[in-house]
């Protein structure tokens, strides 16, 4: 064993190792955060310091200044521009510069590249960042490291050039920043930047040398003083936010504005009498906030709209009220303005919107009439006018309730909390009595410009509490139309429950005689409409019957016929803001009011309690039902019939002024019974069935109990239903219209209507109702249908009772077809109408007579003329008006007419003309013949005439030109009418018509005109013509169509009216319908199914030596008529058997034997078989069937015979070809 000793050696006495060293960081980066802020459309009154400019993120903000004094962070300078049109720039901003985040860690195979488009931009600057650089030694001292970039430019796509070689060579363990600027030069297109590290990537844990770009900077240089714009500037130590950029928050006093010279807008109040001047100021009242958006011409409507077109005495009134100090809602004595606006507006948006929303603010509403901007409040306003039954259309006011499912019961308020960095903070509004009456509903809202609390409460209750009382009245009036946002007082008499409006018989001083009695009393307040449209209200001294007197005169003497209407402690008038005016047309307008209670605003401001106004007497709350309600019949004879008659009685029930009651008989539909105050009711001519009955009361304010059910009872009386129409039958030869007549069945005395039904299709699917008509007419008419319409109808009777007979079938009626019908009743209609008698009348060519009557009638004419001898040339236009009484007439007429001589017929040839006109009567010399002339009369006139007419008759308006020739007295006219006429009781005709021997369409330009469209002597030509669908039915061909070459069983086509046609030389695609037919030629078909016949072979059977044997042939069949199966001839061969033999052989066809023989002789036989079968339509795999068998005797296997192979035929099951 040898052993090995393991020596070490060392150093006694030490047992020291050395400890790495960390150099210190060798560079630090600084940056300042530069950020310039437009705060908005300038000029600003601005108000910031320290204290109200913060930085933060979204979630918290700190003041740069402490109430105290002290600074939250150093190095912060600030610098505000109010906005003016000379404001300085900004030095700490030589440009303007737009930083763009990136982030992006550059490695040295991939280099960072922007491209940049904008080709305004001077510079970019490129800010690298290294989070740590740290080398790491193999002794474990950290020391620093080096990294090389380079930033390269490529201007308009060409070649990358280097403009910044930089190198990082130090140790940092905190985030070290660089940035470079590259100035850019001109380019066309634009810059790629690319950024490229030189040094290779880091692959050891010993070195960190990380490197970003961190952002990259676009730079316009310009030292920009952004006039008109207010502009706030920060700059701070970015060190201080290692997370990034802070946000920069501030609350200075915004925009300097219009507000009148009599306003002190720190104290919001007014003083002497403002004479619509303005001076400039800070305010947040929102009157002149939404004043001067309206104004302003960079970012308003000025460009539009000018200080006259706007109420600017309606918005003083409103800006009041706003500045107006209500409780804070603090507790104490502490007070507020009823209305503030802090509003930013940063987006752009449609001017009525944000003109709606601004009014909001005060509860106003902004409408434009009479070219003019109105704005209206919801605020406490005076009575402007009394509406009463005598001033409205009918005396009808009508008063509606929204439904319940728009009451809200609960407002969400969201507003802008200052304490809470302006975010929006709902405010829970909710209303206990509106939740007992309509359950819990939430309306949320947004207040804008809101930033009180105390204010989003108060919009919340006034949102409630004007949604909670909203009855709306509409009425209709003549010329005294409500301004839109007044108030009105609607005096009802049915409303109140007593005799509060009418009219004024008589005025004498304090005096006032009233047009009826009524519950005038001392103390009420009677309202009047004064002379200059305004109510107003005295207190009523004493009265004496319809005489009332009050204390003190009324401000204008009332007149005669105004409205009055009366207000006491108990019964007030109602009250409505007009919410919308609408003109009917008709010489009236149609008004729409909500309901105005003059508490509400208290309500609101104060919390103080609401109450409802007495506006009726009427007891409200629900109505009882009826009780007691019986059923029960009796009989009376009447003419020998006997009819039954259901009574229905029922007992009174307290607070009822009427009933309304329904029936039915079986399951059948409910009976209406009119509405009456009687306790009962009876309905004559029952049929016996089931009988139920439901009656309710209603009181005096119109509120109907649930309804009261009988109990069911078995009535007897007429059996059945009533009897249907007889003999239902519709025309065919009426023009634009179908006419149904019918008769009633005996006993129908009791027939209430005919009730009709109409269908495209003559079923159930389209069934509409036409008409209802009355017993005993028996004869209906539909008219305003085209020509040829088809439709179905059906009828059945109703009886008084409301028992139905039953539908008859539906028979089937057409509006006539025939043109030459429709033609004759056109042109007589137009004949006989103003327009068509004034266009096919002849021309008056007596000028002075006409001249004389438009004279008489005090027309306003013009009259041109000239006159050589024989030949005249006259312009006559007479204008005539007509306003009385009895019509309303306006007519201009211009006639131009020329008359003399016109050679009409020359008799020779003529050969040279040499000579002269001298005048129109002068002579023609004709050299080399002589010719015999012949001279006429002539008139020519053009005539434009145009009439506009209204009186008791009807309406019309009608403008004719026509032109004419008058030639030895015979009158040649053409012309073109163009009417609107419309008398009572008929439809309105538009109409233009047409009178000339040719009408004649031209088309085309130059060369190439031609006509498409012509009619000549009442026949039509046209030359190329497209026709949708079914503008050609068959009810517009008469007898028969064809082609212009058709000869019977040679050449062309023809169609006639029964439905036969002909056709030559034809070519047919598709499937062909058709009962029988002859063919003369040659027919070839792929495949034939039908009329025709199969043919099939049976195979030869044999047997030599054997028993028997059965074979069987299936035919498929399936055919959908009778079929033939024959065999024309088949063979039966029996050889030499046995003697004591005996053999049977059957042929079947479908069970039917056609052959069966039996055989026991010796000797060879032969045998024939011919026959048929009939199988019925639809028969399927019929057999035919050979069996041969022994029948007895002999030895087994001695049979020898042969069935030859024999045709099998199908064919139609018919003799019509045989005789």
């Amino acid at each position: 064993m040898t052993t090995t000793i393991i020596k070490g050696r060392g150093k006694g006495g030490s047992n020291q190792t050395r400890t790495p060293v960390e150099a210190p960081d060798s560079i630090q980066s600084i940056a300042r955060a530069k950020v310039l802020i437009a705060l908005g459309e300038g000029e600003f009154a601005g108000g910031l310091d320290g204290k109200n400019i913060f930085l933060g993120d979204s979630s918290s903000y700190t003041p740069l200044q402490n109430a105290d004094g002290s600074y939250n962070f150093n190095n912060v300078k600030y610098e505000f521009r109010s906005g003016t049109q000379d404001q300085d720039y900004i030095q700490g901003f030589p440009g303007i510069e737009n930083e763009l985040q990136v982030s992006y860690e550059l490695k040295q195979a991939v280099p960072y590249v922007r491209a940049v488009s904008n080709t305004q931009l001077s510079a970019l600057r490129i800010r690298l960042g290294w989070p740590t650089l740290l080398l790491q030694k193999n002794n474990g001292d950290k020391v620093g490291t080096r990294v090389e970039y380079a930033i390269d430019l490529s201007v308009d796509g060409g070649l990358y050039e280097t403009v910044v070689n930089g190198a990082v060579d130090d140790k940092t363990t905190s985030l070290y920043e660089r940035s470079h600027r590259v100035n850019l030069p001109k380019a066309s297109t634009g810059w790629q930047l690319r950024v490229r590290r030189i040094t290779p990537d880091s692959t050891s844990v010993n070195i960190v040398d990380t490197m970003r770009v961190v952002a990259v900077t676009e730079i316009i240089d310009a030292k920009l003083r952004y006039v008109n714009t207010a502009l706030l500037y920060v700059e701070f130590d970015a060190k201080q936010f290692p997370n990034g950029i802070p946000q920069v928050v501030c609350n200075p006093k915004g925009r300097i504005i219009r507000v009148p010279d009599t306003y002190d807008p720190e104290t919001r109040t007014y003083s002497g009498t403002w004479e619509g001047v303005f001076k400039w100021a800070w305010t947040d009242n929102p009157a002149w906030i939404y004043y001067d958006i309206i104004l302003n011409e960079r970012f308003g409507l000025g460009q539009r709209i000018d200080a006259t077109q706007i109420d600017r005495w309606e918005l003083y009134r409103i800006a009041q009220y706003c500045d107006q100090q209500v409780p804070d809602g603090k507790g104490g004595s502490g007070t507020e303005p009823r209305f503030r606006c802090n509003v930013y507006i940063q987006d752009r948006n449609d001017a009525w919107t944000v003109l709606r929303d601004l009014a909001g603010i005060f509860r106003g509403m902004t409408y434009w009439g009479d070219n003019k901007m109105y704005v209206l409040a919801d605020m406490p306003r005076d009575v402007w006018h009394i509406y009463n039954h005598a001033s409205v259309v009918e005396g009808k006011f009508t008063f509606a309730d929204p439904s319940e499912t728009t009451r809200n019961t609960a407002a969400l308020v969201n507003w802008s909390d200052p304490a809470n960095h302006f975010k929006d903070t709902p405010e829970p509004v909710y209303d206990n009595d509106l939740a007992m009456r309509f359950d819990y509903r939430q309306l949320e809202m947004t207040a804008i410009g809101c930033t009180r609390q105390s204010e989003a409460n108060r919009r919340g209750r006034w949102a409630l509490l004007t949604n909670g009382i909203g009855e709306v009245v509409t009425f209709s009036t003549g010329m005294d139309v409500p301004p839109v946002g007044e108030v009105i007082g609607v005096a009802a008499n049915e409303l109140a429950g007593r005799t509060i409006g009418g009219r004024v018989s008589a005025v004498n001083g304090r005096n006032i005689t009233l047009d009826r009695a009524s519950d005038v009393k001392a103390g009420n307040r009677l309202f009047l409409n004064l002379p200059s449209g305004m109510a107003q209200a005295r207190t009523v001294q004493a009265v004496n019957g319809s005489i009332v007197t009050v204390t003190t005169p009324y401000s204008e003497t009332p007149e005669a016929e105004c409205n009055w209407g009366v207000d006491s402690d108990d019964l007030t008038i109602a009250l409505f803001r007009v919410t919308g005016t609408r003109d009917n047309n008709d010489g009236t307008f149609e008004v729409t009011g909500t309901t105005y209670n003059p508490d509400i605003y208290s309500a609101v401001d104060t919390g103080a309690r609401l109450d409802e106004r007495p506006i009726s007497v009427i007891p409200p709350g629900v109505q009882a039902p009826p009780e007691n309600i019986v059923v029960d019949s009796y009989s009376t004879v009447n003419q020998n019939i006997a009819i039954t008659t259901m009574r229905v009685a029922w007992d009174s029930v307290q607070g009822a002024v009427a009933y309304e009651a329904e029936w039915r008989r079986d399951s059948g539909n409910w009976v209406s019974v009119p509405r009456t105050s009687s306790l009962g009711f009876e309905v004559q001519g029952v049929y016996s069935g089931r009988y139920l009955v439901r009656v309710r009361a209603v009181n005096a304010s119109d509120v109907s109990s649930v309804w009261a059910t009988s109990s069911e009872v078995n009535l007897t009386g007429k059996v059945g239903n009533p009897p249907k129409p007889v003999g239902l039958i519709a025309s065919e030869n009426v023009a634009f219209g179908i006419e149904l007549n019918w008769g009633f069945p005996a006993n129908t005395d009791d027939t209430l209507k005919t009730e009709i039904q109409y269908s495209l299709t003559g079923t159930e699917d389209d069934a509409m109702l036409l008409a209802d008509v009355p017993y005993p007419q028996r004869k209906y008419q539909q008219m305003g249908l085209k020509a040829g319409q088809i439709f179905w109808y059906r009828a059945q009777l109703v009886d008084r009772t409301g028992n139905e007979s039953g539908w008859t079938d539906w028979v089937r009626g057409q509006s006539n077809a025939n043109a030459d019908d429709y033609l004759g009743d056109i042109a007589d209609d137009f004949l006989t109408s103003a327009d068509g008698d004034r266009l096919t009348s002849d021309i008056d060519t007596n000028l002075e007579a006409a001249l004389q009557n438009a004279l008489a009638n005090h027309a306003t004419v013009e009259h041109q003329w000239a006159q050589y001898g024989e030949v005249r040339a006259d312009i006559l236009v007479v204008k005539t008006t007509i306003a009385d009484v009895n019509q309303a007439m306006a007519e201009m007429s211009t006639q131009v007419q020329a008359q003399g001589t016109m050679l009409t017929s020359v008799d020779g040839k003529v050969s040279t003309v040499d000579g002269r006109v001298s005048a129109v009567d002068g002579k023609v010399d004709i050299l080399g013949q002589t010719t015999s002339q012949q001279y006429s009369q002539v008139t020519a006139v053009l005539q434009d005439k145009l009439t506009a007419m209204v009186d008791s008759t009807g309406a019309s308006a009608i403008h004719t030109l026509k032109v004419g020739l008058r030639i030895n007295g015979q009158e040649y006219n053409a012309g073109m009418s163009i009417a609107a006429l419309a008398q009572p009781g008929q439809p309105v005709v538009t109409r233009i018509g047409f009178n000339a021997n040719q009408f004649v369409l031209m088309s085309g330009s130059g060369d190439t005109q031609y006509s498409p469209f012509a009619v000549v002597n009442g026949q039509v030509i046209i030359r190329d013509t497209v026709i949708g669908d079914g503008t050609i039915s068959n009810a517009k061909i008469g007898n028969y169509i064809q082609s212009n070459n058709y000869v019977t069983g040679s050449v062309g086509w023809h169609i006639n009216k029964n439905g036969n046609s002909e056709f030559n030389n034809v070519t047919v695609r598709g499937t062909i319908y058709g009962n029988d037919g002859y063919f003369n030629g040659t027919v070839r078909a792929n495949k034939i199914e039908g009329d025709v016949c199969a043919i099939w072979t049976f195979p030869q059977m044999s047997i030599a030596g054997g028993d028997g044997r059965s074979q069987t042939l299936y035919w498929r069949g399936g055919l959908n008529y009778p079929a033939r199966i024959c065999i024309p001839y088949s063979a039966i061969s029996m050889g030499v058997s046995r003697p004591d033999n005996q053999f049977r052989v059957q042929l079947t066809i479908n069970g039917v034997v056609m052959f069966d023989e039996t055989f026991n002789n010796t000797t060879s036989i032969l045998r024939n078989v011919v026959g048929y079968v009939d199988v019925p339509a639809g028969a399927v795999n019929v057999p035919i069937t050979v069996n041969v068998w022994k029948v007895q005797g002999g030895q087994p296997n001695t049979l020898y015979f042969t069935v030859n192979r024999f045709t099998v035929i199908v064919s139609p099951a018919t003799d019509r070809f045989f005789s």
